[in-house]
Formats: structure tokens, sequence, C-alpha cells
């Protein structure tokens, strides 16, 4: 079983070493899929759903298995899609402000290229979590 653990404060960098045609491929990749992430995203302040939209972008952008959200201090653990062999994970933190630690998982390992695609979409994701964050809490 493998497994990583990040903690992303901002968005992930693609690899500044990588020829011109593969930056601008994973460029163009990241872009259509936080336009989707987006789209999928907005509309919603209700956290399970959030995971559940964030989940469907990822499964038809990279075929991502399941996900797991937790927030411990606010007491949320959402675990949705399936279990995995393989997983990586990332501490959210915007503005010294922690949003939670969300794992994704599938069966067969995640590449770094992919990493680095999660890594691109996952501030997509910070302003529709702080959202649904401060909804729960009032």
């Amino acid at each position: 079983m493998s497994s990583a653990t990040y903690e992303l404060a901002t968005a992930g960098a693609l690899n500044p070493e990588a020829p011109d045609s593969q930056l601008t491929e994973r460029k163009s990749r990241s872009e259509r899929l936080r336009e989707q992430l987006l789209s999928n995203l907005n509309g919603t302040t209700e956290l399970a759903a959030l995971q559940e939209r964030l989940l469907n972008s990822l499964t038809q952008g990279m075929g991502v298995d399941g996900l797991h959200y937790q927030h411990e201090a606010l007491d949320v653990d959402i675990q949705i899609g399936s279990e995995a062999l393989h997983s990586c994970g990332y501490r959210l933190l915007a503005t010294n402000e922690y949003l939670g630690e969300i794992t994704f998982k599938r069966n067969r390992r995640f590449s770094e290229r992919e990493l680095a695609l999660i890594e691109s979409v996952i501030p997509a994701l910070m302003k529709p979590l702080r959202a649904s964050l401060k909804s729960r809490e009032r």
C-alpha cells in the first residue's frame, strides 16, 4: 500500500523543469479540471455534497475511487467512494486557516504527474470548502 501526505498551503506548482510541450499539456489539463471543479463545486454549502461533487470531478478527470475528508475540531468525518490500495493526502491551509485534511484513494498508484495535477486543482476547492465550513459553524 502506498500513501503520501502533503501539507498544501498554496497551489502546487507544475514541474518547472518539464519540457514546454509537457508543461502546456499539464496546464491545459489542470485548467480544464479546475474549470470543471469550479463549475461543479459552486452552488452548494452542504459539506457532504461538496465532497461528493469533488469526487465526481476527480473520478472523471483521473480515476479517483474514493475520498476521505476530516476536520477533527468540527467533528467532520466524511468518507465517500470506495476504499483503495493507494492514497495521497493533503492538509488544507488557507492563509493560516486550517480547513481540514483530505485523502484521495484509488486502486492504482498515483503518478507524479497526477499528484501535480491534484495539487494544481485543490485551490479551486478552498473557497467553497471555507464557505461550507463557515455555514456549518453557524
